[in-house]
């Protein structure tokens, strides 16, 4: 029998091409498994940009019933949180739900003052003339997104 039939004839692997093998894949699973675990937790950009897209359009439609416009409604209406009940879900939006806050605030703390209307935010009222109103629209895969503006009085 020639020996070197023998050589030519085995297949397998050799343990360099094996550790080598192992390496690699320690490498590759080192990089991608944290890149998965992340994409995971993420939520939807779409989803995101929808939430965005709502609370803004909430924000606008009080910013523009403030403004004496077509349909003239005024600071006071604004500041009305009645006027902006609470949606569960947002209609047309079943996945979302939208909720308003304002308060009146004074230049001093733009953050913190009493709840609006009581009866309004007007100095008139010994109150203030500034209002800030926080539009929250949340959904459970993207979570909260919230738009914050200031109402004034001139």
């Amino acid at each position: 029998m020639n020996t070197g039939d023998l050589h030519g004839s085995e297949r397998g692997f050799s343990l360099i091409e094996i550790v080598i093998t192992v390496i690699v894949l320690g490498i590759a699973t080192g990089i991608l498994v944290p890149f998965i675990v992340s994409l995971r937790g993420s939520a939807n950009p779409v989803l995101m940009e929808q939430a965005v897209v709502l609370s803004q359009e909430r924000l606008e439609q009080i910013i523009a019933d403030r403004r004496d416009g077509v349909t003239p409604r005024g600071f006071r209406y604004a500041t009305t949180p009645a006027n902006y009940p609470n949606e569960n879900p947002v209609a047309g939006y079943p996945n979302f739900t939208r909720s308003v806050a304002i308060t009146c605030v004074t230049t001093v703390n733009l953050d913190a003052a009493g709840t609006a209307p009581n009866p309004s935010c007007a100095l008139a009222d010994g109150r203030t003339d500034y209002a800030r109103v926080t539009v929250t629209v949340t959904n459970a895969l993207a979570g909260s997104i919230t738009a914050v503006g200031l109402l004034t009085n001139y």
